[in-house]
């Protein structure tokens, strides 16, 4: 949880001072009521030793808590394995289709991708082309950017598509 607070903070460093303050940030990034300043000493300690961040310790008793490159990416997997599409009460007719073409060199990439799609739970039509009713073009634009394949997969909505029956059944929207 740490680290997907410092992922969301982007560039912005966590300053904290130890001994007073540690508690509250235990209790802020972690969602507990409390914590106590050893426990929240000792994730810190954890995560540098994993190298997931950096603490810096300041002269003035403070700590500023930076999350490195490999940080980033165990925070964007935590993202990525909880990502789910919202189910809208009803839906708004419109089929969201994604098509790729992402080449045999990026094999690994072009997997991970389809993997994270199916979990989103795309359907798949063709081996570079997955449908859903639901909304999920920031989802879409989320792994694109992650997985650097932002040229080659293409974000459709659309109207209407031949023989949707079988899509609706499958998604339930009858």
């Amino acid at each position: 949880q740490l680290l997907q607070v410092l992922a969301a903070a982007g560039s912005i460093c966590l300053i904290f001072a130890f001994p007073g303050a540690a508690a509250g940030i235990g209790t802020l990034l972690l969602g507990r009521k409390s914590y106590p300043r050893w426990q929240t000493k000792q994730i810190v300690g954890q995560l540098s030793k994993q190298k997931f961040i950096t603490p810096e310790y300041n002269e003035n008793g403070t700590v500023t808590v930076k999350i490195t490159h490999k940080g980033m990416v165990r925070a964007l997997t935590y993202r990525l394995d909880t990502m789910e599409l919202k189910k809208p009460k009803t839906w708004d007719g419109k089929w969201r289709v994604v098509i790729f073409d992402i080449p045999e060199k990026y094999k690994h990439v072009r997997e991970l991708f389809r993997m994270r799609l199916r979990q989103l739970g795309l359907y798949q039509m063709q081996e570079s082309v997955y449908i859903s009713p639901f909304r999920c073009s920031h989802e879409i634009e989320f792994l694109r950017e992650l997985y650097g394949v932002s040229i080659t997969v293409k974000y459709l909505l659309v109207d209407k598509v031949e023989d949707d029956e079988f899509l609706k059944n499958h998604f339930d929207l009858s």
